[in-house]
């Protein structure tokens, strides 16, 4: 199943599909570890929800809900 990166429950993990942001913004997100084909794990989420842990190439990332947006991932059924 294909999803966003936000929509993903905590303690559940996808592998990154694509990510669909400006240039720069790709650029970051890559930088940091988040391309395609590498496992994402989201690890907590903030008390108002609006930022979220996730731990990707074993490097925690915190993101705000509006830029998980941008990044989808394939998660397995198994994991629903």
């Amino acid at each position: 199943m294909t999803t966003t990166l936000n929509l993903i429950p905590v303690g559940k993990a996808g592998s990154i599909q694509q990510i669909n942001a400006e240039h720069t913004v790709k650029e970051r997100l890559e930088s940091l570890g988040l391309i395609s084909g590498v496992k994402i794990t989201v690890v907590r989420k903030s008390p108002l929800g609006s930022i979220r842990i996730y731990r990707c190439l074993n490097t925690l990332v915190a993101l705000r809900n509006d830029i998980a947006k941008m990044i989808l991932v394939e998660v397995p059924d198994d994991q629903k």
